[in-house]
């Protein structure tokens, strides 16, 4: 089913947008002719007109036609997604999204951060220079004449516009959408906001989400991505967990067997030794994530472990294999952490979505936290003693949901505490 339509203004940034709301789990489909009909398991149409370089009336009207088709489709958001450097038909094309789509405000946040294009006090900045003194500036087709956000959409828009600064940003959430409500009440049609970090695109998806309106994101991708996270985790749509546990101490091997007592949870046994040996690593890796994928299409909940749990299971002697190998203890525990967190990375990166994710142990949370390219772990909540819930800051899993465990941390039902976190429990903002 469709959540998401997307309407680009030509193919590539259609297809970068559909790349990014990718990494969140969702299925992408990026095309430039009308399909008649969308398979079910598409989450997100992306439509380009190809009008960056035609004439505005034209660009309006090659707009408002993939509106009309994208609302056939019924979808749960609307993108306008536009150039990273303010280039194209923009305000034009917003028109079209005005006149198919009334009542609802633009809410164009034009910032990507981690392509070091920002917007400071209205400005944008391209990898810290004026946006005219780059190629934008000199594009041969669309030149950008201005620097200033508001005064580009200003050309040609058939609406108020209201620009929001860093200043009220950094206010937070709360205050954020008390603005945004305030400005949709006295009618203004279009809201562009500043932002520098990532972090400022998740607050102000939190705040339109708090202030309740109808809205459709103006913005090259991440700040649709982030609204695309939001709309999935208030509709309960994320549902997938994965989990990824390494220790071997014996309150972990209690955790999981508790854990598969009263869960429906599915497992899949990860050879340590094998991700120790390098000759059988990758190999083991990519047969782990296939197994992966195939659980995935029927299950919600995966625990990938190389805890000896079962009867019968014996843990590995470092001593010896250290020996064997001739490599310190410490080196083994870091191919063994390093392969898990491969392997959490791989199965997050499938097209599966996730509610969050699940670590058990520290080497295996740092290793999985560096492979997603995180700054970090944005902490909001102790769930017990040594027991932390929060979101991935930056990378390509910024905000997704995380609870960190140690091995020896908690009682037989903390993991599964951990468990209904993440899956059934909706995060207010």
């Amino acid at each position: 089913m469709v959540k998401f339509a997307i309407i680009a203004d030509d193919l590539t940034g259609s297809n970068a947008t559909c790349s990014l709301l990718k990494k969140v789990g969702l299925n992408a489909l990026s095309m430039i002719d009308f399909a008649e009909e969308v398979n079910e398991d598409i989450d997100v149409v992306s439509y380009s007109t190809l009008s960056r370089a035609v004439h505005p009336e034209e660009a309006y009207q090659c707009v408002k036609e993939a509106l009309k088709y994208m609302k056939s489709l019924n979808p749960m958001f609307y993108s306008k997604r536009i150039d990273s450097t303010m280039r194209g038909n923009i305000s034009y094309e917003i028109n079209a999204f005005f006149e198919e789509l009334p009542g609802y405000m633009g809410i164009c946040v034009p910032a990507f951060p981690s392509s070091k294009r920002i917007v400071i006090n209205g400005t944008m900045l391209v990898e810290g220079s004026l946006l005219t003194n780059t190629d934008a500036g000199r594009d041969p087709k669309m030149p950008v004449s201005s620097d200033n956000v508001e005064e580009i959409l200003k050309d040609g828009l058939n609406g108020n516009i209201k620009s929001i600064n860093l200043s009220d940003i950094e206010k937070g959430a709360t205050h954020l959408s008390q603005l945004i409500k305030k400005y949709y009440d006295e009618g203004i049609s279009l809201l562009v906001f500043d932002a520098v970090l990532d972090s400022h695109l998740e607050i102000i998806g939190k705040a339109v989400f708090e202030s309740h309106i109808k809205f459709f994101s103006v913005d090259p991708g991440p700040f649709s991505m982030h609204i695309a996270r939001s709309i999935l985790d208030k509709e309960n749509l994320l549902s997938k967990v994965l989990m990824i546990c390494g220790s071997v101490t014996d309150i972990t091997i209690k955790q999981i067997r508790d854990l598969l007592n009263n869960q429906d949870v599915k497992v899949i046994k990860v050879s340590a030794k094998n991700l120790i040996d390098e000759d059988k690593r990758d190999l083991e890796i990519k047969s782990v994530t296939s197994k992966a994928d195939l659980i995935l299409e029927d299950n919600n909940l995966l625990l990938v472990t190389t805890t000896p749990f079962e009867e019968g299971d014996k843990r590995l002697d470092l001593v010896e294999i250290s020996k064997e190998r001739n490599i310190t203890i410490d080196e083994i525990s870091i191919l063994i952490s390093s392969g898990l967190g491969e392997i959490g990375k791989e199965i997050l990166n499938s097209k599966h979505s996730f509610a969050g994710v699940y670590t058990s142990g520290g080497d295996i949370t740092v290793e999985l936290v560096k492979l997603l390219n995180s700054a970090g772990i944005t902490i909001r909540e102790e769930l017990e003693p040594l027991v932390a819930y929060g979101r991935l800051t930056g990378g390509a899993f910024d905000d997704l949901r995380i609870v960190t465990k140690g091995g020896m941390v908690g009682d037989a039902k903390t993991m599964e505490v951990c468990l209904n976190k993440l899956s059934t429990e909706v995060e207010e903002n």
